[in-house]
């Protein structure tokens, strides 16, 4: 598989976590990065912190909820930088709480981030991208593991891979690598920021990744362009298969967890 080199890339929900840990780590890699948020004060100062590398860095305002504004975000990106050499869709949303909690304008708000937003995000770039291009969807390892008080947000994961397999094997004729890295719990503000529906589930199985060591994953991805899903850490992938082959027992584990977090409540 023949490995890219650092050129030019987009990056969606760049203004904090994951996002803003990709933009320092391809920054110090050489790529030029378009980073897209909603949030515009965050990325000015994301832009702030960088540099010497802020030459390299094109802060752009954009809501994956809204498609106009993406376009508009792209074709600013590619005339500052060019045509695109890989993308990633990191822009998420998170929602606690039990499903009988949650509303359905809860779990479809919470849908149009983390699937709509990466389904508009392609389409927007997808003029830009040529042959040997990346695209990477931020995904979890939630997608292979439904947690109680997640279910909404694991629902959305679920969704996302299939996303991404379909949109890998229709892309392959242009060349267009299509990948998902799922990470576990990491260290970011993404849950404490999320909307809630009654209590929340404190529980996050083992220590928490840094968005670093994520972004350098998503980075390795992008460098290799081997089109795949890619759990981290390791054992993310033992979690993904203790629910696909041992799921009563894996089931069992989670609702003693449920049950302890509830007699806290």
């Amino acid at each position: 598989m023949t490995q890219i080199a650092p050129k030019h890339l987009l990056v969606t929900g760049a203004s904090s976590g994951i996002g803003a840990a990709l933009v320092h780590e391809a920054l110090a890699q050489g790529w030029m990065v378009s980073g897209c948020a909603r949030r515009s004060e965050r990325l000015h100062q994301l832009h702030d912190s960088l540099g010497s590398h802020r030459e390299r860095f094109l802060p752009l305002r954009a809501d994956v909820s809204d498609a106009a504004s993406l376009d508009a975000a792209v074709a600013q990106a590619v005339a500052q930088y060019g045509p695109l050499s890989a993308v990633v869709a990191n822009a998420g949303r998170g929602v606690d709480g039990e499903i009988t909690q949650l509303t359905a304008e809860d779990l479809a708000t919470v849908y149009d981030v983390n699937v709509c937003g990466v389904h508009r995000t392609l389409h927007a770039c997808l003029p830009h991208l040529g042959s040997g291009a990346r695209f990477v969807a931020v995904s979890s390892v939630a997608a292979f593991l439904p947690i109680p008080r997640m279910g909404a947000y694991c629902a959305t994961k679920a969704a996302l891979q299939s996303w991404v397999a379909a949109a890998r094997m229709e892309l392959q004729h242009r060349d267009i690598r299509v990948m998902a890295c799922c990470p576990g719990t990491v260290s970011t503000e993404f849950f404490a920021s999320a909307p809630k529906s009654g209590a929340v589930w404190d529980w996050r199985p083992g220590t928490p990744l840094q968005p670093q060591q994520v972004a350098r994953c998503i980075l390795g991805q992008i460098r290799k362009g081997r089109p795949r899903t890619t759990l981290i850490p390791w054992f993310a992938g033992i979690a993904a298969c203790s629910y696909r082959h041992l799921p009563r027992l894996t089931e069992w584990v989670l609702r003693r967890a449920l049950t302890r977090m509830r007699q806290r409540d």
